[in-house]
């Protein structure tokens, strides 16, 4: 009948229908592909970064589930939101630990492949560094490092916050609680500025993360170069210094003259050369003199230099002519006797009498000396004869002389 007909065109009508809305549905079910672009970044020593992108293969995400290290006990839903990039923090970690994270897409259709990415936090970093400047010698300073060393890390880094020190990043290994380390200073250019020395910890991973730092307040000086010091007269020294060549930029040079607790303190002004000079000494004694670098960092080695003020000059000279014979002529010089002097030096002052300059040995208060006079030159002229002292340490200063009027005359000819 029409109506029968009727009925069956509509059943296949809906069949048709129910079965295109199947086959569309199922073909949005399509599982998805695996996420791309999957990147998993230490963050810090307890954390780690989780960045994707959607599938660029099979159907469209729902969901990304998140699972590290395999656990099956906790995941990470992540629904799909239409964004470009994803990305996850994981917290809480244990510091310098490897992790491996997956990620999966999935939709009605089923989960898709999961992508597997691995890294590790960072360690932590070390505890209690100390750092001091070590002058083993005037040319090989070195720098004293030290600090705490952090669980399973057996790496680290040495390195110098901006370029004062200007030494290289360095890798140490250390297996113990506290680890020390001396790194050589080659650098002779001068700094008085303030340095600051970090060390980083090397995860299992050999990704060095965050450092701890310290900042010494300035490289302390080298000793002082160019130190000499010089008699200059019967009561006084100069002593004449320059700046260090290494270490720090001085601020002060320290003066001791015999370890004396009373110091000179010498302001540096940048100049190349230093002078000062002690007075009021002692005649014919030893001195020890000691001048020292100083800056905010603390005091340099020092430089000593020893010397010996001059020896007064003796007094009460006589010089005269003893005509013994006709042909011995000789020159009879007395002068009064110095402190703590023991050798003088007779000498002719202008050369008249042609005798050479001789020293001489005297222990009493009164020195008297012969010398003969060998010569044929007859001169009426007048002659000066000096009798200078020596200090204890073999330095001849200023002499005391006399002069002798021109009225006498040798009367020998010497013999051929």
């Amino acid at each position: 009948s029409a109506s029968a007909a009727e009925s069956a065109l509509n059943m296949t009508y809906a069949n048709f229908i129910w079965t295109t809305l199947a086959f569309l549905q199922g073909c949005n079910s399509l599982a998805p592909g695996p996420p791309s672009g999957v990147l998993l970044n230490s963050t810090g020593e307890t954390s780690l970064a989780l960045t994707w992108a959607p599938p660029t293969t099979g159907g469209s995400p729902v969901n990304y589930t998140l699972t590290i290290n395999d656990s099956s006990s906790s995941h990470v839903v992540i629904p799909d939101n239409g964004s470009p990039v994803y990305d996850y923090a994981f917290t809480g970690l244990t510091s310098n630990t490897p992790y491996s994270v997956s990620v999966m897409a999935s939709n009605d259709g089923g989960n898709g492949n999961q992508t597997v990415v691995n890294n590790c936090t960072w360690a932590y970093p070390p505890g209690s560094i100390t750092v001091d400047i070590l002058q083993g010698s005037d040319i090989d300073p070195s720098l004293n490092v030290t600090w705490t060393a952090v669980a399973r890390v057996s790496l680290y880094l040495v390195f110098e916050l901006g370029s004062v020190l200007q030494i290289t990043p360095q890798r140490f290994l250390c297996l113990s609680s506290v680890c020390t380390e001396i790194i050589n200073l080659h650098n002779s250019s001068s700094s008085g500025r303030s340095f600051t020395i970090c060390v980083a910890s090397y995860n299992i991973a050999g990704q060095s993360g965050a450092g701890k730092c310290t900042t010494k307040s300035a490289l302390v000086p080298g000793p002082p170069s160019g130190v000499l010091l010089n008699s200059t007269g019967e009561t006084s020294l100069a002593l004449t210094w320059a700046p260090p060549t290494i270490g720090g930029s001085p601020v002060n040079y320290t003066l001791t003259i015999n370890d004396s607790s009373s110091h000179v303190v010498i302001p540096d002004n940048g100049s190349p050369v230093y002078n000062y000079a002690f007075t009021g000494l002692t005649s014919n004694t030893p001195y020890s003199v000691s001048v020292m670098a100083s800056n905010n960092g603390g005091n340099g080695n020092q430089i000593v230099a020893n010397n010996c003020t001059w020896a007064y000059p003796p007094g009460s000279v006589t010089a005269d002519i003893l005509q013994g014979s006709d042909i011995a002529l000789s020159l009879n010089v007395t002068w009064t006797a110095v402190a703590r002097v023991s050798h003088y030096l007779v000498f002719d002052l202008g050369y008249v009498l042609e005798i050479e300059p001789q020293k001489f040995l005297c222990l009493s208060s009164v020195c008297t000396e012969i010398i003969n006079l060998q010569t044929s030159y007859s001169s009426g002229r007048s002659f000066t004869i000096c009798v200078a002292s020596y200090n204890i340490a073999g330095q001849n200063g200023a002499g005391n002389c006399t002069t002798k009027s021109g009225d006498w005359k040798l009367l020998w000819t010497a013999m051929d």
